[in-house]
């Protein structure tokens, strides 16, 4: 398919995650939302890093659990209700099964002055089916917030900072100390 083509071209979500993204161009990331295919710049080392260590962290605490329950870096997630025009593609997630049970997303700077977006994002991953957790991990300082769905379905909020901060994954009974996501950064020192 050319460039004409993909540009008139209205995706539904399932047709986008199966298709592979060097077919949308060289940025390093692509997601579909509301049918716009949007791309997005490379990482900054700092969020490389947070993301390796943090994949490390959990791929380490999950080995060898019966649950089925995996981390995986960089594969998408289709909001229920805009299966057809949107999948959101999180930094890192704990797949149980079919299903995402744990989205993490790395905010960098510039994310944090885009919070219409950001919060935009974070809706439609609540709306991912078998979602309970979404973790914004911050790259500018070792804090977190954590939303949780709750029994009655509504979503919860918790926000942990600092290196003795444990990141406390209700969903799958599972932590990990911000010290151990965020070791290879250099944070500045009242982060």
């Amino acid at each position: 398919m050319d460039t004409a083509e993909r540009a008139g071209k209205v995706w539904t979500a399932s047709e986008f995650l199966a298709t592979d993204q060097r077919e949308f161009g060289d940025a390093w990331r692509y997601e579909l939302v509301d049918d716009a295919i949007i791309a997005h710049a490379a990482p900054s080392p700092d969020h490389g890093a947070i993301l390796a260590a943090l994949t490390t962290a959990l791929g380490t605490r999950l080995r060898g659990r019966r649950d089925g329950c995996r981390v995986e870096a960089g594969s998408g997630a289709a909001p229920r209700n805009q299966q057809r025009s949107t999948a959101r593609i999180p930094d890192a997630m704990i797949r149980c099964g079919e299903y995402p049970r744990v989205i993490f997303e790395i905010v960098s700077p510039s994310e944090l002055r885009a919070w219409r977006a950001r919060n935009r994002k974070r809706r439609d991953e609540q709306d991912v089916e078998g979602v309970q957790e979404i973790v914004e991990l911050y790259q500018g300082e070792a804090a977190a917030h954590i939303y949780r769905r709750e029994d009655d379905g509504k979503w919860s909020f918790d926000a942990i900072d600092g290196l003795d901060a444990v990141l406390s994954l209700k969903s799958i009974g599972l932590e990990a100390p911000l010290a151990e996501i965020y070791e290879t950064v250099n944070l500045e020192p009242d982060a």
